[in-house]
């Protein structure tokens, strides 16, 4: 087979939705399917690449404001181009799903969607604006009534919106990702990390990371830390955030600005091996998303073996395991009480779900054989993983 593959994001860009579409593309490459990607430039001045074949990587170039629609709109002939000698086109949401319609109705190709996320009736909660809640409302259920062979939820929270916003069972599937192998190689001496940042070994450490988002609740969080303080004294705070949503940031560093840079460590974005390596000295990891369409971040939190205080939202009661708090989403009292609990060991525990790239790429092979033969296409593949 010889799969496009569309995507507004890729590595070596950051993000959950960048790892997945990255490790799609590898796990297919691995096992000797041909490949096309086209996606934009690359902003992200990090190392982290994938081994694949330069290429076959088309890269546009696209404004950095409204990058995802310049994209939708630039891509489109480069796809219809591109996609001729293709057996099926693989877009992602959101910036993959229009160039991947219209040159499939033109090329008459099987199309798939990965979905990572699409909030619905979320928007209500999420934006303060009720007419641009309206407007990505309207933008989704448009992308809804398009008519792709198979939109791809990576989570059951994410298929059960797809459902809700308009997408009926059939053309939809359920392929969880697989999880994150950033626990590997974490270097580094906790109890010299916690002393350089000048905190005791008896200390209750709560950490929380991510992009400053509109879905990510972080100013809940920090609207929270005053009182926690307060209530444990001897709780400290490890923050580290990467710049997202403006009015946001200005937000949250204004809220650590007024905390006592004793008992609070606050960094500014950093890259992953280092991220994980300041992570370790912590006792829990607070994840205070709004809506979570598969939650990698609750994944590696977990996976570093700390108590995980997240909120009961999206796809993360799927992925949570290990020692857990699960609280309600948009409240800082819940925060509060979260880590009120954490501190005196009043937690829950999971045995630890199975996400496994292997079986994910192997999914995905099948769901494209099988779309293919679907519209009378006749792939060049020897064998079909199961």
């Amino acid at each position: 087979m010889k799969i496009c593959f569309v995507t507004d994001s890729f590595p070596p860009n950051i993000g959950g939705a960048e790892f997945v579409i990255g490790k799609i593309v590898e796990g297919i490459k691995n096992r000797g399917q041909n490949y096309i990607v086209i996606t934009t430039k690359s902003w992200s001045k990090n190392n982290f690449s994938l081994e694949l074949d330069k290429s076959k990587l088309i890269r546009i170039p696209v404004p950095g404001f409204m990058r995802r629609f310049w994209f939708q709109i630039f891509s489109i002939p480069v796809v219809i181009i591109k996609a001729r000698d293709c057996d099926l086109i693989h877009g992602t949401s959101y910036g993959g799903i229009l160039p991947t319609y219209i040159a499939s109705k033109i090329l008459k190709k099987p199309t798939v969607i990965t979905v990572h996320e699409f909030l619905g009736y979320s928007w209500k909660r999420i934006l303060r604006s009720r007419f641009k809640a309206k407007i990505f409302f309207s933008i989704e259920r448009f992308f809804a009534r398009l008519s792709i062979n198979k939109f791809v939820a990576v989570s059951e929270a994410t298929r059960k919106s797809l459902i809700n916003i308009g997408i009926h069972p059939r053309n939809s599937t359920l392929i969880y990702n697989g999880e994150s192998n950033i626990i590997e190689n974490i270097s580094g001496n906790p109890t010299a990390l916690r002393n350089a940042f000048g905190f005791n070994k008896d200390d209750f450490v709560f950490a929380s990371y991510g992009r400053i988002g509109l879905t990510k609740g972080i100013n809940f969080l920090i609207d929270s830390i005053p009182e926690v303080l307060d209530k444990i004294p001897n709780s400290r705070f490890l923050l580290i955030f990467s710049e997202g949503d403006r009015k946001l940031t200005k937000y949250v560093k204004e809220g650590i600005d007024r905390l006592d840079s004793r008992r609070i460590k606050f960094f500014n974005g950093l890259n992953r091996q280092k991220l994980f390596e300041y992570l370790s000295i912590s006792n829990a990891i607070i994840i205070p998303s709004l809506t979570e369409g598969f939650g990698y971040t609750t994944l590696e939190s977990c996976a570093l073996g700390k108590i995980t205080i997240a909120t009961s939202v999206g796809a993360i009661p799927e992925v949570i395991f290990g020692n857990h708090l699960l609280i309600k989403s948009g409240s800082s009292d819940e925060i509060i009480q979260g880590c009120l609990k954490a501190y005196d060991g009043e937690v829950i525990y999971r045995e630890k779900p199975e996400f496994i790239w292997d079986l994910t790429i192997n999914k995905y092979l099948n769901l494209y054989q099988t779309l293919i033969k679907e519209i009378n296409f006749t792939p060049k593949v020897d064998k079909i993983f199961s």
